[in-house]
């Protein structure tokens, strides 16, 4: 049809149309082919490189201090407080006297114990008598003999209820708190005091089990004449700086916490003379280990952002393939939790691990490595 209109054209006005109409063809040709695919997305993470275990590499975990030895010191009869003079924070010695109730309840109840111990004693030394001239007879001895023991029984009694109403220390030590003040009614397992030994301290702390099986095995083998690397466990305190204090295995718990499955393991220090050292101060507890101890797989301390829950809520961290530069997810298994890091075990060392950014991947999904001190978006 168009070759029937332009046949009878002016050339000049035929060229003109031709020019015109090559813009949209040129067009058309081009959108006959395929747009280029957009690049694959990249999602910027931080991630850390997971090292072998070298000797010398160790463990950290948070403890609370406690005494050697405590107890709460109670009366183990009742009455009004008489003297107090123990103050918190006094050091005591062992008998001395931290306190004492009015006694002269107590008297009153031995001095009519004791009389009645001396008349009863008094019949019965006379019927002894008398039955070794056959005037009384043994059924009658028996019966005075009966009330002479019971009434020395009495006596006992009263003179151990008057020694109760004076309470002494146990142990060397130092009052760590007063319950009561002066002229208070007490009863007996009432506690009036706390009692320390801070000659020697306790560190408590939480372990994973290999590092339980670690310091069992360390202690069974200072035991005996094994020729074993010699191991550095020790505390550091936030307050006292640049100074670390040898730490000894005292004992560990044979079952774990029902909630975090860890085992507690208590280590004992000698208190630092100079230093401030109290029950209850926190501490960080350092422990080495050897390569290959942990017994199997290695534990590795991560940041609490590098595991992710999956949805069958599997403990989940992700893993860069440093030759492609994308992500999977591999399960992991949590040995302890705190406030600021994770140890888990399944993972190897020269493994990278996503340490920031792990909550917005996907499987196979490409990434880039953030330098020291950048965050992802």
């Amino acid at each position: 049809m168009t070759t029937g209109m332009t046949a009878g054209m002016n050339p000049g006005i035929k060229s003109l149309l031709i020019l015109a109409s090559l813009p949209l063809c040129l067009s058309l040709l081009a959108c006959s082919e395929e747009a280029p695919l957009p690049p694959p997305e990249s999602r910027p993470v931080k991630t850390m490189l997971i090292g072998g275990l070298a000797a010398g590499d160790q463990r950290q975990f948070p403890g609370v201090v406690d005494a050697i030895q405590k107890a709460e010191i109670s009366f183990r009869v009742r009455g009004k407080l008489n003297t107090l003079p123990a103050k918190e924070g006094e050091n005591v010695k062992q008998g001395q006297v931290l306190a004492t109730l009015d006694p002269r309840d107590y008297q009153i109840v031995l001095n009519d114990r004791k009389a009645s111990y001396d008349t009863a004693k008094a019949n019965y030394d006379r019927a002894k008598e008398l039955l070794e001239k056959n005037a009384i007879s043994r059924v009658d001895h028996d019966n005075i003999r009966a009330k002479y023991h019971t009434a020395k029984a009495n006596l006992d009694a009263a003179e151990q209820d008057l020694s109760y109403t004076t309470l002494r220390a146990k142990f060397d030590g130092f009052v760590a708190k007063r319950y009561v003040e002066n002229f208070e009614e007490v009863f007996p397992r009432q506690a009036v005091l706390l009692l320390q030994d801070v000659s020697e301290l306790e560190i408590k702390i939480d372990i994973p089990e290999t590092i339980m099986i670690m310091l069992r095995k360390h202690k069974d083998t200072a035991k005996s004449e094994t020729r074993e690397p010699k191991r550095s466990v020790y505390a550091v305190f936030d307050q006292i700086k640049g100074q670390k204090f040898p730490l000894a295995l005292k004992e560990i718990a044979t079952k774990a916490d029902v909630n975090t499955r860890t085992f507690q393991a208590t280590l004992k220090m000698k208190n630092p003379e100079g230093y401030n050292v109290l029950p209850g101060m926190t501490a960080t507890v350092f422990a080495e280990v050897f390569p290959g101890e942990t017994g199997g797989e290695e534990a590795i301390d991560l940041p609490l952002s590098a595991v992710v829950s999956s949805t069958d809520k599997q403990s989940t961290v992700w893993l860069v393939d440093e030759d492609t530069m994308t992500v999977s997810p591999v399960p992991v298994k949590l040995v302890l939790l705190t406030k600021e890091a994770v140890t888990v075990t399944g993972l190897n060392p020269g493994q990278r691990v996503v340490t920031a950014g792990a909550s917005f991947l996907r499987e196979g999904m490409q990434v880039t490595l953030l330098e020291t001190g950048e965050q992802p978006e």
